[in-house]
């Protein structure tokens, strides 16, 4: 169907990306009237309504939703036959694009991507960080080809390659009476000064829910979106903060810190993720980075 050719599904990813044909045109670099027009048409020629228009922009509709999921399939295989053609080519080179949390960066690179860009120097990679919330959103609309996540509410969208438990753990200052434990309460923790990723980070909602839970204030000195930061924050001995152990290993080793199993069933239930598009079908070069990063990484060793 004309109404459904590889030009117009790319623009109409863009919108329903973008929420506004507007910065869908702008992203795109095309005047916002033809990608209208092309809509209008195409819903004409289907006979359904794509996107319901307010103010505010636009917003799939059912019949919407189901030509978005046929657009990312055709991407998706579009994508899976240039990789297998690619392996053809002499001098190829196959792009990964991976959407991680900031608290895997060191266990990526050092036990994930180092040995692999050895073994497979062809392999080039795009590495976005971002938010729970936020690479679970980037692998589902197709802008990521593997998402790593602590957490993730795990949807019948994405599907988990592979996942293992890691709790989440107390991080305080090596000066601190807490150090010379090795598991602390929560209520112990609460009562020192705390830095905390921001809400869109699924360690914020864990601990938040906790302390709820068992009647404790949570009282955030200091918020942000990097892991980096929360751990001079607890280096420099203000105060404490929560993450996986894996994500302060080398700071631990080297006694910057102390990494202390916080003593709270809810934190000690919790997954680190692997994940990719459901019903996708993978690309060689992506299930090759997707099964090395498995086995090699900390945070998928149980």
């Amino acid at each position: 169907m004309d109404a459904l050719e590889t030009k117009f599904l790319r623009e109409f990813l863009a919108v329903a990306h973008e929420g506004s044909i507007r910065r869908a045109a702008d992203r795109l670099n095309v005047v916002p009237s033809a990608i209208s027009r092309k809509i209008a048409e195409a819903e004409a020629r289907l006979g359904v309504t794509l996107f319901e228009r307010s103010s505010k922009g636009v917003a799939l509709t059912e019949a919407g939703e189901l030509l978005r999921e046929h657009a990312q399939h055709m991407r998706d295989e579009q994508t899976y036959l240039l990789d297998q053609i690619g392996h053809f080519r002499d001098g190829r080179s196959q792009i990964v694009r991976i959407a991680t949390g900031e608290g895997f960066a060191a266990d990526l690179m050092e036990n994930g991507l180092l040995g692999l860009t050895r073994a497979h120097p062809e392999l080039r990679f795009v590495i976005d960080h971002a938010g729970t919330d936020e690479l679970q959103r980037k692998v589902i609309e197709g802008e990521s080809d593997i998402g790593i996540a602590y957490n993730p509410l795990m949807t019948e969208a994405t599907r988990s390659l592979a996942h293992s438990r890691q709790s989440l753990c107390a991080i305080v200052p090596r000066n601190s009476p807490l150090a010379e434990r090795t598991s602390v309460s929560l209520a112990e923790v609460l009562e020192h000064p705390v830095a905390m990723l921001n809400t869109g980070y699924a360690i914020r909602h864990l601990v938040g829910q906790a302390a709820a839970d068992r009647g404790l204030a949570l009282r955030v000195q200091v918020e942000t979106a990097s892991i980096p930061l929360l751990i001079r924050y607890v280096c420099a001995g203000v105060g404490v903060s929560f993450l996986p152990r894996f994500s302060a290993t080398s700071q631990a080793e080297r006694g910057d810190l102390a990494v202390l199993d916080i003593e709270e069933t809810s934190l000690q239930q919790v997954s680190t993720h692997l994940m990719v598009r459901a019903r996708r079908r993978l690309p060689r070069s992506v299930a090759l980075v997707a099964r090395h990063l498995a086995e090699n990484m900390l945070a998928f060793r149980n």
